[in-house]
């Protein structure tokens, strides 16, 4: 097992090339399975622990699999039998999305419960509820979830919340279903924009607006080449750690047209961003103000970063305060964060944060990938030597993020862990 080592007071500088977006790969990855053709992927983070995992999910279905740097070739046409490997797709929630897949390709599924993150609760009933709409029939068991189904027909969804991946199982099966689907309340955020444009270009036909996307369904869906879109939680994390370290960061290649609101809270923070020839610059040489931010579904504050603010208001004098309005659950790394000496604590759904108290060094643990993260950015703005331990929570969705902060200078490595 491997640990992150971290020594706080290094103030990051320089400029870093994200990966290509988790959140949009995986479904993309999996949404592949319903070609008929190759798929040709390009910047694939392959370096995340969950891609990993997808990819051996993939092969172990029977496709034929071929991976060199970030770029990933997948022909599933040699896929004969939905007989899904428990053990491995168990490890990752994007699993669900072989429901869609499998029911649309076979008629048939049996898949475990899903893994990820553990957030609090996080239900798959708008799963089974948008497939049952367009005419599965689907039994949760204790442990698994089976469904079978003659052939999928459009159909009016309507969800209460709007879901991600919940989204992406309904557009799955809608792409292949007899006549139109349209879902309601539909989850709308730049990944699945990224995924509708990857479903495009196998021959899917989709219009998507603000919380709706209309599906019209084809006989069958060709290969494509699809490049993944470059990762805004990434993008935030390195935001986040310049502001914490009072740093300047430079983000190559990349534009703010996906974070407006995000950036909206960071000004209110105290940073200076704005955008420049292409890349986006990013500057906490001014100090770090108090604020109050509520996450929210696209275009709001992503529930997975709100985490991350939470580090950063440990270092600004004042009391900040956090509401999540998704994840009621998500605050495991409250008491990773006091471990430091912050002054922070959560009733309900909002944590509340006085910043400004001198931290200290602490050995805490990665409850969760972004929980994980926000103990980095504690750490270096600590006095001391900071441990981390089940790292492996940060690797699901980062690669090697030791390098690019190193690269940044922050003073963080990877270590064997003690026995």
């Amino acid at each position: 097992m491997a640990i992150f080592e971290v020594v706080g007071g290094k103030r990051l500088s320089g400029e870093i090339e994200l990966s290509g977006a988790k959140n949009a790969a995986l479904p993309i990855l999996f949404g592949s399975l319903l070609s008929d053709g190759v798929v040709d992927l390009r910047n694939v983070p392959t370096g995340m622990e969950d891609i990993k995992v997808a990819i051996q999910v993939i092969r172990r279905l029977g496709a034929d699999v071929k991976v060199s740097g970030n770029s990933v070739t997948i022909d599933s046409s040699t896929i004969k039998e939905p007989v899904i490997p428990y053990e491995l797709a168990s490890r990752i929630r994007y699993s669900l999305l072989l429901l869609g897949v499998f029911l649309a390709r076979f008629g048939k599924v049996e898949l475990p419960f899903p893994g990820g993150c553990d957030i609090g609760t996080r239900k798959f009933d708008l799963h089974i509820k948008g497939l049952r709409d367009l005419g599965a029939e689907i039994e949760v068991g204790k442990d698994s979830i089976t469904g079978s189904v003659s052939s999928f027909r459009g159909a009016d969804v309507e969800f209460y919340l709007p879901t991600t991946s919940g989204t992406e199982n309904v557009m799955l099966a809608a792409c292949l279903a007899r006549g139109k689907t349209s879902i309601r309340n539909a989850n709308t955020r730049p990944e699945i924009m990224d995924f509708a444009h990857f479903l495009e270009g196998m021959g899917a036909r989709i219009k998507m607006s603000n919380r709706l996307i209309e599906i019209n369904g084809v006989k069958n869906l060709k290969g494509t080449s699809h490049r993944i879109m470059s990762g805004g939680d990434e993008a935030m994390s390195y935001m986040l750690a310049a502001g914490i370290t009072g740093g300047e960061v430079m983000i190559r290649d990349y534009d703010l047209s996906y974070l407006r609101v995000d950036t909206q809270y960071l000004r209110e923070a105290g940073l200076e961003v704005f955008e420049w020839g292409g890349s986006v610059y990013v500057s906490g040489r001014k100090g770090l103000r108090p604020f109050h931010i509520f996450t929210a579904p696209y275009p709001g504050v992503n529930s997975d970063l709100q985490p991350l603010f939470a580090a950063l208001a440990l270092g600004a004098p004042g009391e900040s305060t956090i509401t999540d309005q998704r994840f009621t659950d998500r605050f495991d790394y409250v008491d990773q964060l006091k471990a430091f000496g912050g002054n922070i604590d959560h009733y309900g759904n909002c944590a509340v944060i006085r910043g400004g108290k001198k931290l200290k060094g602490a050995s805490v643990r990665a409850t969760d990938l972004r929980g994980g993260v926000s103990e980095i950015l504690a750490g270096m703005i600590s006095e001391g030597k900071t441990v981390i331990d089940n790292i492996y929570q940060i690797d699901r969705g980062y690669e090697r993020i030791e390098r690019k902060l190193s690269a940044l200078g922050a003073d963080i490595k990877r270590k064997k862990q003690a026995k």
